[in-house]
C-alpha cells in the first residue's frame, strides 16, 4: 500500500498541469478582503488578483501602467494621471476617474484598520477629476515619489459608497478590475479564484486558481511533493537540497530588499519583558541608552545566523536596501560581532551584571523566525543578557506588539517600494498621526536631526539629490540603532517542473507569475 501511495504521488508530481488550473500553498495568508483595511504584505500579496492600482510595479520593483496609462508632474505640486480605455469591474461597471477618486477618500480612512494605507495618500491634499479619463493629484509641497506610492493603493468602484470591510470579507463586495474573480474564500484556509473573462489586459493561462494558507513550512513541501500543489513560497532553507536535486521540482530564489531584524522600545517607561539581573524591576529603560543598543547589536554573530540558520540563504544586511539598490549608504556597513566589546559597553551604561530580557518572536512569519530567536537568544545570553524567548503566531504578535507589550521583538521589514521612503518613515520616523508618520514606530524612536534630512528627502524632486540625502538619514538611523537589522532575506519558491515562476523582488506569490511550460 504505501509503495503504491508513493508512485501515485511521483506520477502526480511529473505529470503536466491539469488542465488551466493552478493550486498555490502560501505562507503568509489574507486576514481580510478588504484591499484597504490591513497594510500587510499577505493582503498586499493577494490582492493584484482581483484589484488594480494606477501604477504597477512589475517583478524588478519598477513603476509600470496599470489603470492609469501615463502620469506626469505639471507643476512641483501638482500630478496628472490618464486612465486606461475600457477597463470594467467585474461587475461590468466601467472604470472613471470618479472611482479613482473615492479609492483614494476611503483608503486613507478604513474604520478599525490596524495599520492605514493613510501613509501613502497623507501627501495628497486635492482630488479633481476634469473628465471621466483624467484624475489631478495636488500637493502642499512636491512629492516626487506620488507614482510609486500610488502602486500600493488598489482601486474599487465608488457604486457602492457605503461599503465595509464585512461586506468585502463576505464576498459581496470583492469586486475589481483585475485578471481574476472571486469564486470562494475559507479565512485563513483557502482562496479560490476564477478568471476573469472580460479582463482588459492578456488572459490569464489559468481558468482556476486556488491558493491554501499553509503555515508549516513543512506540510508545503509535502503538499508539493505529494502532487496536491503546483508550487509553494517560503520554501525552508534546510529543504533545499532535497528539492533541488529532485528531477520533479525547481527552485527560484532571489536576493530581496526585505530585512529580518529586531524593533526596540525606546521609551522612558521600563516595558514588558526587561528585569534586572536579579529578576527586581528596574529603575529606567536599558534600551534609552545607545550603549546598550549597541551592545546588543554587537553581540549577534550574524555570519553565523546566515550560515548556520538559514543555510546560507540570506545575506547579512546594514540596512534596508541591498548593495546596489536605490537608497543604498555604502559607508554604513553590517555591525560586527564583538561579544568582548559588548559586554564593556553594557558595563560603561551601568548594567556589568546585565539584565533579564524576553525577544518575542513570530513563528510563521519569515523563515526561520523561531529559530533566529533562539540563536540571538544564546548570543544575548553569552554578554550577560539572560534573554528567554516568546514565540507566537504573526496574528497574535501584530495585536500584541501594537499594544506595546513587547520590549525587543522581531520583524520582517518589506521594501514594497524600491527605494526606502516608506520604511523610514513609517518605522524610524517620529509618531505624528496627523503627518502619518511613525505609524509602525512602536519602539518610539525620535531622532529630530533625522526627521528633517527625511522631510528634505520627501520634497526632493532630483532623484540623485533625493538618493543622497536618503542614504545619510539611513546612516543616521542605524548609527543610532534605531532597529537591529540582521539578514536581507532570500525570498525562496519551490514548483512543480510543469510550471515556471518569475521570482518578484518584494517576494509576494501571485498567479500572474505563474505560467505552464
Amino acid at each position: 500500500m504505501r509503495l503504491a501511495a508513493l508512485a501515485a504521488s511521483l506520477v502526480l508530481l511529473a505529470a503536466p498541469v491539469a488542465a488551466q488550473e493552478l493550486r498555490i500553498g502560501i505562507e503568509l495568508f489574507p486576514n481580510s478582503l478588504d484591499p484597504h483595511w490591513h497594510n500587510f504584505g499577505g493582503n498586499k500579496a493577494f490582492a493584484p488578483h482581483l484589484y488594480e492600482p494606477l501604477v504597477a510595479l512589475d517583478t524588478r520593483q519598477r513603476p509600470v501602467a496599470a489603470l492609469a496609462t501615463s502620469w506626469a508632474a505639471e507643476t512641483p505640486t501638482s500630478w496628472r494621471i490618464i486612465l486606461r480605455e475600457g477597463v470594467r469591474f467585474h461587475d461590468g461597471a466601467a472604470l472613471t476617474a470618479q472611482d479613482v477618486a473615492f479609492t483614494l477618500r476611503r483608503a486613507a480612512a478604513v474604520p478599525g484598520s490596524p495599520s492605514s494605507f493613510a501613509v501613502y495618500l497623507r501627501q495628497i491634499t486635492a482630488v479633481e477629476t476634469p473628465d471621466a479619463r483624467t484624475v489631478i493629484l495636488r500637493t502642499a509641497t512636491p512629492f516626487p515619489l506620488m507614482p510609486v506610492y500610488l502602486s500600493q493603493v488598489p482601486v474599487i468602484s465608488a457604486t457602492r459608497p457605503d461599503v465595509t470591510t464585512a461586506d468585502y470579507d463576505s464576498g459581496r463586495a470583492a469586486i475589481g478590475t483585475g485578471p481574476y474573480r472571486l469564486a470562494g474564500w475559507q479565512r485563513g484556509e483557502r482562496i479560490d479564484l476564477a478568471r476573469n473573462e472580460g479582463y482588459w489586459g492578456a488572459a490569464e493561462p489559468w481558468a482556476r486558481v486556488t491558493l491554501r494558507g499553509i503555515t508549516q513550512p513543512a506540510s508545503r513541501v509535502a503538499g508539493l511533493l505529494a502532487g496536491d500543489l503546483d508550487l509553494i513560497d517560503a520554501a525552508p532553507p534546510q529543504d533545499l537540497p532535497r528539492l533541488t536535486a529532485d528531477p520533479r521540482v525547481r527552485v527560484s530564489s532571489v536576493v530581496a530588499p526585505a530585512v529580518a531584524g529586531f524593533h526596540l522600545d525606546m521609551t522612558e517607561r521600563v516595558p514588558p519583558g526587561i528585569r534586572a539581573a536579579d529578576g527586581q524591576p528596574l529603575p529606567r529603560n536599558p534600551l534609552t541608552d545607545l550603549r546598550v543598543r549597541q551592545a546588543l547589536s554587537m553581540a549577534i554573530n550574524r555570519e553565523a545566523i546566515v550560515e548556520r540558520v538559514m543555510g546560507g540563504q540570506a545575506r547579512v544586511a546594514s540596512q534596508f536596501m541591498p548593495p546596489g539598490a536605490y537608497g543604498h549608504a555604502a559607508a554604513l556597513t553590517p555591525t560586527p560581532f564583538e561579544p568582548d566589546r559588548a559586554r564593556a559597553l553594557l558595563a560603561e551604561a551601568g548594567f556589568p551584571q546585565g539584565f533579564q530580557l524576553t525577544i518575542h518572536c513570530q513563528n510563521n512569519r519569515f523563515v526561520n523566525d523561531a529559530q533566529i530567536c533562539q540563536a540571538v537568544a544564546q548570543m544575548f545570553t553569552r554578554i550577560g543578557v539572560r534573554t528567554s524567548v516568546d514565540a507566537m503566531p504573526h496574528t497574535t504578535h501584530v495585536a500584541r506588539s501594537r499594544a506595546r507589550e513587547f520590549s525587543f521583538w522581531t520583524g520582517l521589514w518589506n521594501v514594497e517600494t524600491g527605494e526606502p521612503t516608506s520604511p523610514l518613515v513609517t518605522l524610524i520616523g517620529t509618531v505624528d498621526e496627523a503627518r502619518g508618520r511613525g505609524q509602525f514606530n512602536r519602539g518610539r524612536y525620535s531622532n529630530p536631526a533625522f526627521d528633517a534630512l527625511l522631510d528634505r528627502a520627501l520634497a526632493e524632486l532630483d532623484d540623485a539629490k533625493r538618493e543622497a540625502l536618503l542614504a545619510e538619514a539611513t546612516t543616521m538611523a542605524f548609527r543610532d540603532v534605531a532597529l537591529v537589522p540582521v539578514h536581507h532575506q532570500m525570498h525562496l519558491w519551490a514548483h512543480r517542473a510543469a510550471v515556471r515562476h518569475t521570482q518578484r523582488l518584494d517576494g509576494y506569490t501571485r498567479a500572474m507569475d505563474i505560467r505552464p511550460n
